[in-house]
């Protein structure tokens, strides 16, 4: 059974209901929601198939629908809320990874509109004059041919890029390899792919240092950490690991004149952060740290919280179930 049709079952009234009532167990008192780009529907061909971008008007509608249904809070009320024993009514925060332009010039009019807070946890290297985004040259690179073949470290790595399926094959088991790099080697992986030193600058879909004053001047936007080099923390040791994320924190709190107070880990599963990352937030004195697992939210994990990604073609009855604790369900055992 292909993924489109699971996910016109999954939308159906009928399994809605059987959904909701197995994740009910698992619904927990609150969820978190993860977004990282908002492009308008005419451009939404510039995020490549990467899969971090929704459309403009469905986030304008996910919004709306949210607004309605649920009670949406800052990542600090949500935090609040979590430590207070008498919460009764679920709740809802909106978070972004990276940075990315597109959040303030296409999401923020939206939660404008809304009036819904959210919070932008920001990767600092994005403010380099050249900023290499590895996913996105990858895919580039993936899109524009029919096979990709090379050698790393005296493994032999060939795919077909034939249909959109092989090069989503190829592109997740290469993003593999990268995640266990670090930035030097991820260039060099980088130029053996490409087949040349030039790397593409990717500094025009970040996040510069005047739109950060600005974000962080709007009631409705907290600016959080996102490390500055964007790497999986497993492959750090513990002072490198302070170290990056320490220098986040300190470059946006030299922008914005605010604390930082709220931090997530690259990439968020479980081979990318764990006890000891967490460790390393709850003693920098953060007060959250958020990742990309799936369960329901307990206010002794402050700093392993758990979020839901929000997919790019995701519609109101969909997010509505993962809502439901079938999220939460459904990645325990997937």
């Amino acid at each position: 059974m292909n993924k489109d049709l699971l996910r016109k079952l999954y939308r159906t009234n009928a399994i809605s209901n059987i959904i909701n009532l197995l994740g009910r167990p698992w619904r927990g008192c609150g969820a978190i929601l993860v977004y990282h780009r908002v492009l308008p529907d005419r451009l939404i061909e510039q995020d490549l198939g990467v899969g971090l971008a929704v459309t403009e008007s469905n986030f304008d509608k996910q919004i709306k629908f949210l607004k309605e249904k649920y009670d949406l809070v800052s990542i600090d009320n949500f935090i609040e809320k979590l430590n207070d024993k008498n919460k009764k009514k679920f709740f809802l925060t909106i978070t972004f990874d990276d940075g990315y332009k597109d959040n303030l010039n296409f999401a923020l009019p939206i939660l404008e509109k809304y009036k819904v807070p959210s919070t932008i946890y920001y990767t600092t290297k994005f403010l380099d004059q050249h900023v290499s985004l590895w996913w996105y040259e990858l895919k580039e690179i993936i899109n524009k041919n029919s096979s990709l073949d090379f050698t790393y470290k005296n493994e032999k790595f060939s795919f077909k890029l034939n249909d959109e399926n092989l090069k989503k094959i190829a592109f997740n088991s290469v993003r593999k390899i990268f995640l266990k790099l670090k930035s030097n080697d991820q260039i060099k992986l980088l130029e053996l792919i490409s087949n040349s030193k030039n790397r593409k600058n990717y500094s025009n879909l970040c996040l510069d240092k005047k739109d950060l004053e600005q974000l962080s001047n709007n009631t409705l936007i907290t600016i959080g950490a996102h490390t500055h080099d964007h790497l999986n923390l497993k492959i750090l040791n513990e002072k490198e690991a302070i170290s990056d994320i320490s220098k986040s924190a300190e470059i946006i709190e030299s922008i914005i004149k605010k604390k930082v107070k709220h931090f997530a880990y690259p990439y968020g599963g479980i081979e990318q952060a764990g006890k000891r990352e967490y460790d390393i937030i709850k003693n920098l004195n953060f007060k959250s740290g958020v990742t990309s697992v799936a369960y329901p939210v307990n206010s002794n994990k402050l700093f392993s919280l758990p979020r839901i990604n929000v997919a790019k073609n995701a519609n109101e009855k969909e997010i509505q179930n993962h809502l439901s604790g079938f999220y939460n369900l459904a990645y325990k055992f997937l």
